[in-house]
């Protein structure tokens, strides 16, 4: 169920989505009749959309959006899903038990603590000795995987290396009102920019893979990565993309087993061979 706020928020987005797809079309009128409300509401969700980033303006009596940044675009898509009621944490019951009551008031004040920068202290982890290992982390972004939520972070000043922490193996955390010293810290879009699934980490390759024809036909029907350049041949399909090679991108090649060849990195190649040798170990 979604509060009054949501409902405007709502409104706001789907909005701008209609301008987008049709600029210097709808008038105040139009736009009031379509989204149920007042002209005098479509006024003032025009002036809330820019100050939320969007450059919405009326000319001619109809609007356009003469600019909108990746990021903003990111946040209203984000915001739109993570508000209707049909978007559910799957593990929502895990990260309650572990919060109790204060479950809503930590995601508040991790969000708060990216917008202003402050460091927190995450309790993640133990040492030799069973105590608590407590780490100062400059969060960076939060992420709804759908089945939990990670929070990216960077813990050393003096190193751009991004981390991730999975909220319900936090053990403990502090908020603090101390300012991060971390210069130059990425967006969300930087994190995930040549990243497969939700790790961040390791360097990105040129990768370039050689499909069959006809399982070249399900790449060809969908976007996986934002770089990703896939070129139609006559006996089959050739997919290029920058990625990092993670655990979760190597699975997906392989998940296709004899359909996609590896032309290159010779590092997926290499890697590849080794884990097909561990698994066909185990059936000897």
């Amino acid at each position: 169920m979604t509060n009054k706020f949501s409902e405007e928020l709502l409104r706001q987005i789907e909005m701008a989505s209609l301008i987008l797809e049709r600029q210097r079309y709808y008038s105040e009128d139009e736009l009031a009749d379509k989204l149920s409300t007042s002209v005098t509401t479509i006024r003032r969700d025009a002036n809330k959309l820019r100050q939320l980033g969007v450059g919405i303006y009326s000319r001619k009596n109809v609007f356009e959006i003469i600019n909108i940044s990746d990021d903003t675009l990111n946040t209203l898509i984000t915001a739109y899903l993570s508000l209707n009621d049909n978007i559910n944490i799957r593990n929502l019951k895990l990260i309650q038990k572990k919060f109790g009551e204060n479950a809503l008031g930590v995601f508040v004040k991790i969000l708060k603590a990216i917008n202003r920068k402050h460091i927190i202290e995450l309790g993640y982890g133990y040492n030799m000795h069973g105590e608590i290992k407590w780490r100062a982390v400059t969060p960076l972004s939060l992420i709804n995987t759908g089945r939990t939520f990670h929070l990216y972070g960077v813990e050393n000043e003096d190193s751009d290396e991004i981390k991730c922490y999975l909220i319900e193996r936090i053990i403990d955390i502090r908020f603090t009102d101390k300012k991060s010293s971390v210069k130059n810290l990425p967006g969300a879009y930087n994190i995930y920019e040549k990243s497969w699934g939700t790790y961040s980490g390791g360097e990105a390759y040129d990768v370039e893979l050689k499909f069959s024809k006809g399982t070249g036909k399900l790449i060809k029907d969908k976007i996986w990565i934002e770089n990703q350049e896939i070129t139609d041949k006559d006996d089959f399909v050739i997919m290029k993309m920058k990625v990092k090679l993670s655990y979760e991108f190597i699975a997906w090649v392989m998940g296709w087993g004899k359909e996609v060849e590896v032309i290159k990195p010779i590092e997926l190649r290499k890697e590849i061979l080794q884990r097909a040798k561990d698994i066909t170990s185990l059936y000897k």
